[in-house]
């Protein structure tokens, strides 16, 4: 039997997940707006509050009526106002302080002014009971200054995903760890977690467990119970120290055992419980892939949603070789051409090429085939 392409792969894992009880979106928990920053809103979001509140200054100076101008305006007639200050009840409009000439007769103003000149009126940016966000959107910096400015002090969003993430094998130690020739320093680790960090999830990154199956299953199962998604890193491919499958088949089911696409080819994609786990290929880029192929579309299920990355049409700058039964993944260097397509420089395509993958802006997909000509257009998506 043929391996799955990698959308045919997301379909049957998320049908047993189905089967199983998986639930998502996360529960739903209410947290201040300062620190709802790259949280996702569970409740679309109305302006508790118009803002401005009220009519206020556009810009320092004096507040006069109107019809007063131009001329010698007398102290009674006039109010001094700084940029954002309410506008005294009388006056309709705002002279601009260096547009004037203030002595002990009066205010001198030379031009007309119009009614609502320099004068923000109510609401003017946010009405009263505005619509503003909907639910399912990942709060940025700015989306959180609007909500503070429409007077909404607390937020309904998601909880935050926890991932669980486990690296293996005999030979894997962590940064920092005395070394010998043999070893191999655990860097899929440190990258997961930053990429589940980036789309707002909260990683835990466990002790390495060394090549043995029964020490492999109770780690998951510990990691199950805590988290929302397991990542089981190295040994999922088919070699004699290689347990993922067959520790994942004993504890829940295994949906998918290998995927049509290079790199990430062995990945195993299963569910133990009601618990999404996927047992992560170990070259570096692989592990990258799998995170941006599956991992990330069950975080965005649990998550309530997340940006969508950019995808865009890129011209080749060489030829990308492609594979008659599998999808290809490719990182690219990004140049702006003006006038055409962004010019993409292919990087290295060895799966444990992590220097590329470090210098790359976006990743170009090869459809199964025979790849795609030099100066040819391809589909691309701009990685975080």
């Amino acid at each position: 039997m043929s391996d799955p392409s990698p959308d045919e792969a997301l379909a049957r894992w998320r049908a047993a997940l189905a089967d199983a009880g998986f639930l998502a979106p996360l529960d739903v928990e209410t947290v201040r707006i300062g620190d709802a920053h790259g949280r996702v809103l569970a409740d679309a979001v109305r302006a508790v509050r118009p803002s401005p509140p009220l009519r206020v200054a556009a810009m320092d100076g004096i507040a006069v009526r109107a019809a007063d101008t131009p001329g010698l305006i007398a102290g009674a007639d006039f109010a001094m106002v700084d940029t954002g200050a309410p506008i005294p009840d009388g006056f309709d409009a705002v002279v601009m302080r260096e547009h004037v000439r203030i002595d002990g007769a009066g205010a001198q103003v030379d031009e007309g002014v119009q009614p609502g000149r320099h004068v923000r009126p109510a609401g003017e940016d946010i009405p009263a009971d505005e619509p503003l966000l909907d639910a399912g959107r990942v709060l940025g910096p700015f989306d959180v200054a609007l909500l503070a400015a429409a007077g909404v002090a607390d937020v309904a969003v998601r909880r935050r995903v926890r991932v669980g993430i486990i690296p293996t094998g005999d030979e894997v130690r962590a940064a920092g760890e005395p070394l010998e020739p043999h070893h191999v320093v655990d860097s899929n680790g440190p990258m997961l977690v930053g990429q589940v960090a980036t789309d707002g999830g909260v990683a835990h990154l466990h002790h390495r467990v060394p090549d043995d199956p029964d020490a492999l299953g109770a780690e998951v199962m510990r990691a199950v119970l805590a988290n929302d998604v397991v990542l089981l890193v190295a040994g999922s491919s088919k070699g004699r120290r290689d347990h993922a499958s067959a520790v994942l088949e004993e504890l829940g089911a295994v949906a998918v055992d290998g995927v049509a696409v290079r790199p990430a080819h062995p990945v195993i994609l299963a569910v133990v419980g009601e618990t999404p786990v996927v047992g992560v290929p170990g070259y570096p880029v692989s592990a990258a892939v799998t995170y941006e192929l599956f991992v990330r579309s069950i975080l965005g299920d649990l998550a309530g949603g997340l940006p969508v990355r950019q995808g865009l049409v890129v011209r080749v700058a060489e030829e990308v070789g492609g594979k008659p039964d599998a999808t290809c993944i490719v990182a690219v260097r990004l140049d702006a051409v003006p006038g055409d397509h962004p010019l993409a420089h292919p990087q290295a395509r060895r799966a444990g090429a992590l220097r590329a993958l470090a210098g790359a802006d976006a990743y170009v997909i090869v459809p199964p085939g025979g790849g795609i000509a030099a100066g040819g257009l391809a589909e691309a998506v701009r990685l975080p």
